[in-house]
This record gives structure tokens, sequence and C-alpha cells, in this order.
């Protein structure tokens, strides 16, 4: 049995993305057939360049630190299939829509591998009201996933706040109105250092 995909793989993660493989049946005989594999491999391609579209509101450094196929490496499908994976994991991003593009230029030997994006909202609104111990609770919070701090005192970036740099801004506040209040802010940098 032959596993076509297979033998695509291993020449697609070395950089073979010219490579041409032709089965050829050699013989036949009662329920037996043979195959030759003939294999022209070509020239390994190098990414070329790395284009980023679809990105309006996260600004692009955000989604090229993900991103796992640079310029210069030799072409490989398993980075572009990682690449695609971490996009995803962002959250920034509609994962299926999430859409690699390799654009082969045969005649220098390079590829520039384009990626496809769709921004989806991930800002989270909670508000919620409970009873308990004779006591009415209200919980109220807001979540910006894909916040901006460096641009913090740019007033044309407040839409409602800053944002493009990935970072996520949490405000929480939690009472029962006379004895117990809560407040909580957070701050996550997921590139810190």
């Amino acid at each position: 049995f032959f596993d076509e995909d297979a033998v695509n793989s291993v020449y697609l993660d070395n950089g073979y993305l010219f490579f041409e493989l032709t089965p050829v049946e050699i013989s036949v005989e009662d329920d037996t057939i043979d195959f030759e594999m003939r294999i022209r491999e070509g020239e390994q391609a190098r990414i070329n360049e790395v284009i980023i579209t679809g990105n309006t509101k996260t600004n692009e450094h955000v989604a090229r630190r993900e991103i796992w196929t640079k310029p210069g490496d030799l072409f490989s499908k398993s980075d572009l299939i990682r690449s695609v994976r971490e996009l995803a994991s962002l959250g920034h991003f509609d994962p299926e829509q999430i859409e690699p593009n390799p654009i082969p230029n045969q005649s220098d030997g390079s590829v520039d591998v384009e990626y496809k994006l769709i921004e989806r909202a991930n800002d989270q609104l909670e508000v919620s009201g409970g009873y308990g111990a004779g006591m009415l609770i209200f919980t109220a919070g807001i979540r910006f996933s894909n916040f901006s701090v460096r641009r913090i005192f740019d007033p044309k970036a407040w839409r409602p706040v800053p944002s493009g740099d990935g970072q996520t801004l949490s405000l929480r506040a939690q009472t029962n109105g006379q004895f117990y209040q809560s407040y909580n802010f957070s701050f996550i940098e997921p590139w810190l250092g």
C-alpha cells in the first residue's frame, strides 16, 4: 500500500515545493500490481516574503511573532500548519477562516507565503446578579483581549479603548452594597521578555 500524502509531506517539509512524483505501473500479475515511484526533486524552495492580510484591528507584529515560516528559511508544510495553529490560538482571528496561501515562483526557486486572516471580536462584558444568605450580590466586569498599552496616550486610538497589541486588560467589581465590595484589575502581556 502506497501513501502518496506521506511522501508529499516528507518532500514538502524539506523545501521541495516543486517536486514531481509519478507512479508508474511496472507489471501486473494475477492479483499483484508493481509500481515504481519516480521522483524529480527539483530545487529546494526558500521563503522570499511572508504576507499578512485581513488584520484590520490587530497589529501585524502580533500575528507575525506567531508565524513559523520566516523569509530565507526552506519551505516547510509542517511550519505552515503550525503557524495556522498558533494564529488560531491567539483568539483574535476566526480559526476556520485562516487561509495560508503559498505563492510559488518557480523561475527563481522561491515562494511567498500569504496568511489571509479575518478578525473576530473577543472582548467580553459581564453583568450578573444573584441572591444568597439574605443578600443581593451584583457583579460587573469588562475584558479587552486585544488591548494596546503603547497607544494609551493616542487620542485617536480610544474606540472604545486602544487596541491591536494582543494584551489583555480586565476590570471587575462585585458588591452586595453594604457589607462586601471587591475590585479586580488585571493586565496580561503575553510576550513580556
